[in-house]
């Protein structure tokens, strides 16, 4: 290429692909926690990003509670479930924010940028399309599984905390969540610290083992 003063102009060289770790699990499961130990063990400088983080900019009239709820995120809590179940809607602009982290993640991978991404698979839908999208990049994807009376039991110390919402969510989206399969690495964050468990995620990085990535699971015929 050259400028109209005749000087020619250096194309950059093209950019390589950055990478990808995907860590999975239910509501309360200790993701964000982990991620941040995980953020700050890496060596190399990971974005970090997740649902959670993209509906958080949402105008909160799209919140739960607020005049348009139903077009954003919602909680549906099953009446006399004991313990609680609580449900997780979403409306058109909550959906196209899912969509939409799955389309940022990949570009921000194409520019050479690394990502850890915080999900909950909550519909196979959302994992075929970040699948379609992410798999190019050969990720790393964690599950995040700790006992379902252990995420019960985060969440209540946590919705102490958090007025308005209910609890319930762990145990709604608990096996949703976890019927993709385990991915390449699952940990349990009940049986160590969140920096232990970076360190398994370090560890197993060093040994560079070959990666599944996201598997879409057939459906049952």
């Amino acid at each position: 290429m050259t400028q109209s003063s005749g000087e020619s102009v250096a194309v950059p060289p093209p950019l390589s692909p950055g990478r990808l770790i995907v860590v999975n699990g239910t509501s309360s499961a200790g993701k964000s926690t982990f991620c941040r130990a995980l953020q700050t063990r890496l060596e190399e400088p990971y974005l970090l990003l997740g649902y959670d983080l993209l509906w958080m900019t949402m105008p909160p009239r799209y919140f739960p509670f607020q005049p348009q709820e139903k077009e954003g995120a919602w909680y549906e809590t099953a009446d006399g479930a004991a313990p609680p179940v609580t449900g997780l809607g979403l409306g058109p602009v909550g959906r196209q924010v899912v969509s939409g982290l799955h389309h940022a993640v990949a570009g921000l991978l194409t520019s050479g940028n690394h990502v850890l991404v915080d999900v909950l698979f909550l519909e196979r839908s959302w994992v075929e399309e970040a699948a379609r999208l992410w798999q190019p990049f050969q990720p790393l994807l964690i599950t995040l599984k700790p006992p379902l009376e252990v995420c019960e039991a985060w969440e209540a110390e946590r919705e102490a905390t958090r007025a308005g919402r209910p609890q319930g969510l762990a145990r709604w989206a608990y096996d949703r969540v976890y019927a993709h399969g385990e991915g390449d690495l699952m940990i349990d964050p009940s049986r160590g610290s969140p920096e232990e468990g970076a360190g398994d995620v370090l560890e197993w990085l060093r040994q560079d083992r070959p990666r599944q990535g996201l598997q879409v699971k057939p459906l049952p015929v």
